[in-house]
């Protein structure tokens, strides 16, 4: 185990920090051991440090928060592959030994390019003519070219695809060592790797001279080379490179040793074919994995999985709920008020379970009318009413194999929740106008911020339904329960909405957090994210500031008046400083935002805020 940060972004890109050689203090002082000159980074911004036998990263209370895999955190254990972002530096942090030795390494020279001997054109149909004597040759290397068409259409693997590849050269042209680089630009480093040895070694060394494969990427030529004299040391190469459709993805790079195993006109040609066949499929290969990882990256943005936002107490035993019931298939039944983010507590345990690559699907039970709600959910028959001009197909049929939420469980109509009764209990169901049953294969879970033990006393809510629903339940606390998560929650809406409305954000001011952690938040995490997205659109710096709050909040904070004497001092030198420069510019707003070195905006803002403008309407007209 070899605990360690590496840069991926930032002023220290591509520099280690070993945790054995001790904690790793990030921030933008010179005295931290990674000092990071970032101004959306505090002077002591965090610590990575070893702990119990594993990595642990801690926020100094930092301006503008450390997030761990996009989630800011207070204090975090470390697993292999998380990604620590604060401002505009990303680090990763790894402890599995990827020591070279384990790689395939290439090095690039600057070798003189008096040997190079030949350039070979790949559209030169004249570069190299066949004559009788090489038919037999022409025979293997065909049947060489064929092996590599068949193999290249079967494997969806780019590293796998690369090595088959070399693999088939080496069956044709006598090389010691060869590699395929992955390179965008020839100026460029190669993106990727792959090298062969003909001894069979796990991770061969090839010398690659970097003027042989800027040559190939330049003219679109396969370049050969070999040091004169007959040395049995004597290097030979062959530079080709692979031109796809759109793009030049990189080269074919082979070396060999001796006067005897120098690289012919016949390999330089065979060569051409085979990267002009390989070619293709190798850049379809990337487009399609490049595909796929942005289509991670999308579901990870839509579906964070289990990425709750938190470090309380009440966070940390639900998020060891939701990884305990994610294994199973039982019915869950999610409780808490509107706001408190059952929903993404229901995505949560659908992405940690063996369900997570099948669908997710949502229903609001509350919000779809009771005459089209069981069409909704079941599914309906070509003619089986009016209106019905087609086979529709429910939510519980396109739920698949996947999890269904049944959102607002407890507005359900009496007559659906007898119907919804018998499909958990017989875990089939019938389209409307149907008489063929389908099987429900999807895990069913149900979230309500009804209290239906009430509802079942008034005789709102079945109660043999409510057995069914409740196999294992959780209450999602509300958010003035968990009030410690309060700044986490706001920085990661904070950072979500200042990219999105592409404005800086530098970080929430002491006043405002003061403002949110006194706040009751009737609405919850809703209202919370409400309030930070009105705070970056109206906000005239790139701080959050009391002011940039909505102005529901400013007036209940003001309104408590325990441990608020120096937020009331503060805003009596604000009102003040106002009074005194609205006097001087007699009235006039622009002149006096002039005077405060504001924008007008702004202090239009803070005398709505502060309500002083009777106060101000009367000092006018005094």
């Amino acid at each position: 185990m070899d605990p360690r940060v590496v840069a991926l972004s930032g002023p220290l890109k591509g520099q280690e920090f070993r945790l054995a050689e001790g904690a790793v203090s990030v921030g933008r002082d010179p005295s931290n051991r990674m000092p990071i000159r970032d101004v959306t980074i505090s002077r002591q911004h965090c610590v990575i440090e070893m702990q119990n036998g594993g990595a642990v990263v801690t926020d100094l209370e930092s301006h503008n928060g450390t997030f761990v895999n996009g989630i800011p955190v207070s204090k975090r254990a470390l697993a292999h592959g998380d990604v620590l972002r604060m401002g505009q530096c990303e680090l990763v942090y790894l402890t599995e030994d990827t020591s070279p030795s384990m790689m395939p390494r290439v090095f690039y020279s600057d070798t003189s390019s008096a040997d190079i001997r030949k350039t070979v054109k790949l559209q030169d149909t004249q570069a190299w003519v066949p004559t009788p004597a090489v038919v037999g040759r022409m025979a293997r290397d065909l049947d060489a070219l064929i092996k590599i068409s068949r193999t290249i259409n079967s494997i969806r693997d780019p590293q796998e695809l690369q090595h088959q590849l070399l693999e088939r050269i080496f069956e044709v042209v006598p090389a010691e060592t060869g590699a395929i680089l992955l390179i965008d630009r020839a100026e460029d480093e190669p993106t990727s790797v792959c090298a062969y040895d003909r001894e069979g070694r796990e991770s061969p060394e090839v010398s690659v001279r970097r003027e042989l494969v800027q040559r190939a990427l330049w003219e679109q030529s396969a370049v050969t080379a070999d040091t004169s004299g007959d040395s049995p040391v004597a290097e030979n190469a062959v530079c080709v490179p692979l031109l796809g459709v759109q793009r030049t993805v990189g080269v074919i790079y082979l070396t060999s040793t001796g006067p005897n195993r120098k690289f012919e006109d016949d390999h330089g040609h065979f060569l051409n074919s085979a990267a002009g066949i390989a070619a293709v499929a190798l850049e379809n290969v990337l487009a399609l994995e490049s595909l796929r990882a942005e289509n991670r990256r999308l579901r990870a943005e839509l579906d964070p999985g289990d990425g709750l936002v938190g470090d309380s107490k009440l966070m940390r035993k639900l998020s060891d709920f939701v990884a305990k019931v994610a294994q199973g298939d039982s019915v869950v039944l999610i409780c808490g008020e509107s706001g408190t983010g059952k929903e993404l507590i229901a995505r949560a345990i659908h992405a940690g379970s063996a369900r997570a690559d099948k669908p997710f699907v949502a229903i609001n039970c509350a919000a779809i009318p009771d005459t089209l709600l069981e069409s909704e959910l079941f599914g309906h028959e070509k003619g089986s009413f009016t209106g019905a001009v087609a086979m529709k197909r429910g939510k519980l049929e396109v739920a698949e194999d996947g999890t269904i939420l049944l959102d607002e469980i407890g507005e359900l109509a009496p007559m659906m929740q007898a119907k919804l009764l018998r499909v958990l209990q017989q875990r089939e169901f019938d389209r409307v106008g149907g008489t063929r049953p389908l099987k429900l294969h999807a895990r069913v879970l149900a979230a309500t911020n009804k209290d239906l033990d009430a509802a079942i006393k008034k005789r709102e809510f079945r109660q043999d339904l409510f057995y069914r629903l409740n196999v294992v339940s959780v209450a999602v606390p509300p958010l003035r329960k968990r009030r410690e998560d309060i700044p986490l929650l706001a920085i990661y809406f904070a950072t979500k909405y200042a990219q999105k409305c592409k404005r800086p954000f530098k970080g929430i001011t002491a006043e405002a957090r003061a403002v949110l952690l006194n706040y009751e938040w009737p609405g919850n995490v809703r209202e919370l994210e409400n309030a930070i997205e009105h705070a970056i659109v109206m906000g005239a710096c790139d701080e959050i500031r009391p002011e940039d709050l909505p102005e529901n909040l400013l007036e209940i904070s003001s309104a408590k008046p325990a441990g608020s004497s120096y937020h009331a001092a503060i805003s009596e030198l604000k009102k003040r400083l106002i009074r005194d420069a609205v006097a001087a510019a007699n009235g006039s707003y622009t002149e006096a935002a002039k005077a405060l070195g504001v924008h007008p905006n702004y202090l239009h803002r803070l005398i709505r805020n502060l309500d002083m403008k009777s106060e101000l309407r009367d000092q006018e007209n005094e």
